[in-house]
């Protein structure tokens, strides 16, 4: 299909009453997301998979995209309003957009912001569509050899350009990708790390791996800060001048228009490279904004165009990560990795077939992209003070709906209770990466990546024997991945060099300071060890389980578990001398009694929902969700007997109109009703 006929297609698509709908409820949705702090595009993203199953591709792409081109309109919404970013990507924003709301002027900067971060996206996605006549042209220059390469060079720059430890996010990468070896091998039909559980033979599903990873994951974190989303600092906007602001901000942007244009271009320049992302894009394109402008002291105290550079950024990221996730199936980020799982669900393959015979595709995303921030925009213009009243809710209040319908969407991907299973397994497993400062990106791409990395490395080998990572392409791309570590590395040497020396002259001044701080740092290396050596025994049996597979089946696993296991040694000695290096007496139990309280909430959320599993199970998916949700709001939010009824209702009904009727799903009935109906029957 050629680039016209593809542009037509994909917008004629994206406009039909089949498609539009869903990019409409899609972009509302992910707006309303974005707004409530602590959750995000990721969240967003991985509860809209479950759903996918019964569309059509357009529309999945719509209502996936829709939902994640607008949470960063939603979370500029709480950057400036709440000084609460509603995604880490609004991060850059907070430095002037609380400032603006200080001196009376809030919703002038929401307006802008929301009016960046259309215009950002909108150039980000036409930047994809003048690339794509190159990109058809430079995938074919790629094959198995270049593939299998290039998704190493991915997992790298995911690893390394991360706030997390360039060990951890090293570990969690080779863990994603060893995790996507569970099931038969596809050349051999052998069965591996099924460990005698017919459930894993197929391998473990993207969607309750997401949404553990993801979605329970915060949840848990939501759970243990308790009180009110928005914090102490939320305030309603008055109805007022609201929206004469914001048609202020609007006209403000768009008088800016060479500044939008400059700082998106830095976010899809940044976009196009793996790992990158959004957050430090805005970050970039701030620091641009302030170098070129002319009033740079103004920077921090409430200036327009600290908003407008960080914002365009924003959005304009996505434009330059969709480019190498549909060109070569290899995400950037771990929204595009979810974006990536979700083309899979929806039986669409990235990669050259996608650019070059599938071409309308890739235009229902660029224009899913710029319809969905539209949206965003102008609901986000009129619905400013609604939304904002969101950020009250309770924690305690929120939670009880989030459990049920991220438990449900589990369910309802397979009926098997097994995912709902690994959905609260990965949940546990994100939190405590989250605590650790493990990378959650960086397994969930090597996961994604994973399959495709064996397949390749296979076809690699078997066209051009083992010693393809010679070839030209192979060989300059694999110099560029050990070049990138390799300096990275040394800068991490480096700054614990200078870390080490400035802690030295602090303990000399000041000796008796930094033992609060050591305290701290105590409980969680303490936990790490725990962690990181439960991990490393699975591994090593995962290993002596691997000898003795066939060598093909054996290959891959074995190639990515012995810099695993490697990895997991040094960070286990690493864990250990800084445990030496403390006092193990009150110190580390001071620390880890400071950390219990956390714990403890952690552990009695988890009890919440294994009842929930047990309730659904013996009285059904309905009559468990209404006994628990009943009892969590009353018993933990301490909710009042009608509230508590009311959002009980409301949910439950809900759950049933959508998947009952709208996507036809019949969720578990109970093992009493079905005890009953065979009796009967």
């Amino acid at each position: 299909m050629g680039i016209i006929d593809g542009l037509i297609s994909g917008f004629l698509q994206a406009i039909s009453l089949h498609v539009f709908p869903y990019l409409l409820v899609g972009s509302v949705c992910g707006l309303i997301i974005g707004v409530i702090p602590g959750l995000g595009g990721h969240f967003a993203m991985a509860m809209v998979i479950p759903f996918l199953y019964s569309m059509e591709p357009a529309a999945g792409i719509a209502f996936l995209l829709g939902a994640h081109a607008t949470v960063a309109q939603g979370g500029g919404l709480t950057a400036i309003l709440f000084s609460t970013p509603g995604t880490g990507q609004n991060a850059a924003t907070l430095l002037d957009g609380p400032a603006m709301r200080n001196n009376g002027q809030g919703a002038m900067a929401a307006g802008a912001a929301m009016t960046a971060c259309f215009l950002g996206a909108t150039f980000g996605a036409a930047t994809l569509a003048v690339l794509l006549p190159a990109l058809q042209k430079i995938v074919l220059f790629f094959g198995p050899p270049e593939i299998f390469v290039l998704a190493f060079l991915a997992l790298t720059f995911v690893a390394v350009l991360g706030k997390e430890d360039l060990t951890r996010s090293l570990i969690a990468a080779l863990a994603g990708l060893l995790l996507a070896m569970i099931g038969v091998d596809n050349v051999t039909n052998q069965e591996r790390f099924t460990f005698g559980l017919t459930e894993l033979v197929d391998g473990l599903e993207l969607v309750p791996v997401i949404l553990g990873l993801f979605a329970i994951a915060e949840v848990f974190d939501l759970w243990i800060k308790g009180g009110s989303l928005a914090g102490a600092a939320g305030s309603t906007l008055t109805a007022g001048h609201t929206q004469r602001q914001i048609f202020k901000g609007v006209v403000e942007t768009l008088r800016r228009w060479w500044l939008v244009l400059r700082c998106s271009a830095i976010g899809v320049t940044m976009g196009l490279i793996p790992g990158l992302g959004s957050a430090p894009a805005s970050f970039v394109a701030y620091g641009h904004a302030k170098q070129t402008s002319k009033s740079k002291d103004t920077f921090g105290k409430g200036n327009i165009e600290g908003v407008i550079g960080s914002e365009s950024a924003n959005d304009a990221v996505e434009g330059g990560a969709l480019a190498s996730t549909v060109a070569f199936g290899v995400p950037g980020s771990s929204s595009m990795a979810i974006l990536l799982g979700a083309l899979f669900v929806l039986g669409q393959e990235t990669g050259p077939s996608m650019i070059t015979q599938h071409v309308d595709v890739v235009f229902v995303m660029i224009f899913t992209i710029i319809v969905g921030n539209l949206i965003g925009m102008l609901g986000g213009m009129f619905l400013v003070n609604p939304l904002s009243r969101a950020t009250g809710l309770r924690a305690e209040l929120l939670v009880p709906v989030l459990v049920v319908i991220i438990f449900t969407g589990a369910y309802a991907v397979q009926l098997s209770w097994f995912d709902i299973g690994v959905t609260l397994l990965f949940g546990v497993i994100g939190y405590l990466m989250k605590e650790l400062n493990y990378s959650r990106a960086a397994i969930l791409i090597g996961f994604v990546l994973g399959f495709a990395v064996e397949k390749n490395l296979y076809l690699a080998i078997q066209l051009s024997g083992p010693y393809f990572l010679f070839d030209p392409i192979p060989l300059t791309l694999g110099l560029i991945t050990l070049g990138f570590l390799a300096y990275n590395i040394w800068a991490v040497f480096e700054h614990r060099r200078e870390r080490e020396t400035a802690r030295t002259q602090s303990l000399q001044e000041t000796p008796a300071a930094d033992s609060g701080a050591e305290s701290g740092v105590q409980g969680g290396t303490a936990l790490e060890l725990v962690f990181t050596s439960v991990i490393c025994l699975i591994v090593l049996a995962a290993f002596i389980s691997a000898l003795g597979y066939d060598f093909i089946s054996a290959r891959t696993p074995l190639f990515i578990m012995a810099p695993l296991l490697l990895l997991m040694g040094v960070q286990i000695f690493r864990t250990s001398r800084a445990v030496r290096m403390h006092e193990v007496g009150s110190q580390v139990r001071g620390a880890i009694s400071g950390q219990r309280k956390r714990f403890n909430s952690v552990l009695a959320l988890i009890g919440w929902m294994l009842a929930l599993l047990a309730g659904i199970f013996v009285i059904g998916h309905y009559a468990g969700i209404v006994v628990f949700m009943l009892l969590l709001l009353r018993r933990v939010a301490k909710e009042s007997v009608s509230l508590s009824i009311i959002v009980t209702t409301v949910v439950t009904a809900s759950i049933y109109l959508l998947f009952e009727h709208v996507f036809n799903i019949e969720l578990y009935r109970g093992v009493l009703l079905r005890t009953l109906e065979a009796h009967v029957g």
